[in-house]
């Protein structure tokens, strides 16, 4: 997913809602490219990724969310926040610089197995 701007929570939440049903089609990896975007998320809209989102991507059986970083330290500052919310759920949260570093991010997430532990705790998020 590639963000030019985060200035409208309507569209955000809208494209959220929409790698959520990607995830639960089979998606493992979310690559947000905020290299070039501007503004910053909502508190609403970070709360509802706490409350809602990510749990809904960890029970669809995300791996991870890859977030490139942006050019604007104000929106890097504001990515931060949903970046230590994920790491409170069950699939990894990275930050990168690139979207090379990003790639490669992501192939050792695919070439990496799931461990027992994960896959048990994948199942007891699916139950509830």
């Amino acid at each position: 997913i590639r963000w030019k701007n985060l200035f409208d929570q309507h569209i955000v939440r809208e494209c959220c809602e929409k790698q959520l049903e990607q995830v639960r089609n089979g998606a493992k990896i979310i690559i947000v490219d905020i290299s070039e975007a501007k503004g910053v998320l909502s508190d609403e809209i970070q709360q509802w990724f706490e409350a809602s989102l990510f749990s809904n991507f960890a029970k669809a059986g995300l791996r991870i969310i890859i977030t490139i970083a942006s050019e604007t330290p104000l929106t890097n500052l504001n990515a931060a926040e949903w970046t230590k919310t994920g790491t409170k759920f069950s699939f990894g949260m990275v930050t990168v610089k690139s979207k090379e570093e990003a790639a490669k991010v992501a192939m050792d997430y695919v070439f990496t197995p799931v461990t027992l532990f994960q896959r048990r705790r994948q199942r007891m998020c699916a139950a509830f």
